[in-house]
């Protein structure tokens, strides 16, 4: 009963280390990732959106370049109004002449207050040859407006200038926006050069100045920053090709934390439900079966003082008696190679691991196992020094001979004396029965951070392969632990899994 005592303890610490993971680890690790990637997908839909404004306001800059190019379509009012209608993003197109006297307006015309825009920057801008894109300003009807102007070339010389307006609290530009969706309350932002809203879903805010234009910083970027009404937003940005306007992808953080919050409770709540029937189920399990066990673990622990003791497979109950007969199988196997290897004088003298020889008749075990279907899997690591030279021949052979022990000790600690094999030089072997892919892999990567710590400035690459998962054949195993090896010496310092090709 001492024994499911210590099991029962063990399960409840299991338990509190899960929910101290639930809800510090992974609570932590969640926000990081979880923002990072809002704040990356929102930064490239906010440089897809750039370049989709840019786009149409080159469509619009064509529109006013075709009309600024035909005598015909400027001069004939009808023919303006319908190819004004080919372009709905331009709300008023007019025609002025050098002196800055409007001649012609087509679209959404409301009884303009003046007939000469000579003073107008726009125009000032066009007449000396330039196409040019304001910042948002109130028109003189009080509406908010953005204007792109273009020069009128005749003969050589600029005759005039053709002026289109958008008027940013209408239907047109927002038509290039109100369908995106970005989330459930995401949406988009265009400030102009001086931080004036250009577009917003909220009309409101148009012609106002953002409060996070400041924060605005570079080409292209991601932050976290407060909105006009002081509530932390994703923001990705993007600036405007040659115009310095920025497009902005803003997400609130709210819905984000509700979701991260119900996961946690859901994967706490399931937590808890599956640690009560896994503890319920282990003290059922182990009430059955704790004194056979006892008696396997007793006999196994014999084993770590070399006691190599076969146990009557009649004291136990059927479901255990395959297991009876593999353990006393293995320890006839354990039995031989233990005397073969204090016979050969098995033992590495530098790193106290066991030589190639000792690896070899241990492969030949293993082959005897598989042959007879008494293993059920078997794990092996190819290890070799990084830098092992260079430390050599600017250090000398003692440090390097430091370094091997050192290597070693890391993996003996780790993976258990028996396991530990050294081919000569700075290559070894780790070799471990019944083990799982996580578990290999973790005694992996734990050897190569450990080994990084400690091996005064050499690290180790590693190569994994798995019985029977990569090949029933022990040949072939250390083939393509090998293989792994070699992909990890490339950028060194790595642990590499094999992975079967379709062509292997």
């Amino acid at each position: 009963m001492k024994f499911l005592y210590k099991f029962t303890l063990l399960i409840v610490i299991l338990i509190v280390l899960g929910c101290f993971v639930q809800f510090v680890v992974f609570n932590k690790f969640f926000i990081s990732d979880t923002n990072s990637l809002l704040l990356s997908t929102n930064e490239k839909a906010a440089e897809n959106v750039s370049m989709q404004l840019v786009e149409n306001l080159k469509k619009v800059e064509n529109f006013l370049k075709l009309v600024a190019e035909n005598d015909e379509i400027r001069k004939n009012q009808e023919l303006l109004n319908k190819f004004n209608q080919i372009v709905p993003e331009v709300d008023v197109v007019t025609i002025v002449n050098s002196k800055g006297d409007i001649l012609r307006m087509s679209g959404n015309v409301h009884n303009p207050n003046v007939s000469n825009l000579a003073y107008r920057d726009y125009f000032q801008k066009a007449i000396h040859g330039k196409t040019y894109i304001s910042n948002v300003f109130t028109s003189t009807s009080g509406n908010k407006i953005v204007v792109m102007s273009v020069p009128i070339l005749k003969n050589g010389a600029i005759d005039g200038v053709v002026v289109g307006t958008v008027k940013l609290q209408g239907n047109s530009l927002a038509s290039m926006f109100d369908n995106k969706e970005f989330g459930k309350k995401g949406y988009i932002s265009v400030l102009d050069s001086n931080g004036y809203v250009v577009y917003h879903p909220n009309k409101e805010r148009i012609g106002k100045k953002s409060v996070i234009f400041d924060k605005l910083q570079g080409k292209l970027g991601f932050k976290i920053m407060k909105d006009y009404s002081g509530k932390d937003q994703f923001v990705g940005f993007s600036k405007v090709s040659n115009l310095n306007w920025y497009v902005t992808v803003i997400t609130p953080t709210a819905d984000i934390m509700t979701i991260r919050n119900i996961i946690i409770y859901e994967t706490f709540i399931g937590s808890i439900i599956v640690s009560v029937l896994v503890i319920l189920l282990g003290i059922y399990t182990i009430k059955r079966y704790s004194k056979p066990l006892n008696k396997l673990i007793f006999s196994f622990n014999a084993l770590k003082d070399g006691k190599y003791k076969k146990i009557d497979p009649h004291d136990y109950e059927e479901e255990f008696q395959e297991m009876v007969k593999v353990y006393n199988n293995t320890i006839g196997r354990l039995e031989e190679a233990h005397n073969d290897l204090e016979e050969a004088a098995d033992i590495d003298s530098l790193t106290g691991a066991y030589n190639r020889r000792a690896f070899n008749n241990f492969l030949s075990i293993v082959k005897q196992e598989i042959n007879n279907c008494s293993l059920k899997s078997l794990g092996i690591l190819l290890l070799d020094i990084d830098h092992f030279k260079e430390l050599n021949d600017t250090a000398g052979h003692l440090a390097g001979d430091n370094v091997l022990k050192k290597l070693a000790q890391i993996m003996k600690a780790t993976a258990g004396e028996r396991s530990v094999f050294r081919f000569g030089g700075d290559e070894f072997a780790v070799v471990i029965r019944n083990v799982s892919d996580e578990r290999l892999l973790s005694v992996a990567e734990e050897i190569r951070i450990k080994s990084e710590a400690a091996l005064n400035g050499c690290t180790v690459s590693i190569g994994m392969a798995k019985f029977p998962k990569d090949t029933h054949s022990v040949d072939e195993l250390i083939d393509f632990a090998d293989k792994a090896l070699y992909i990890s010496k490339k950028s060194k310092n790595k642990v590499t899994v094999f992975i079967k090709s379709s062509d292997s």
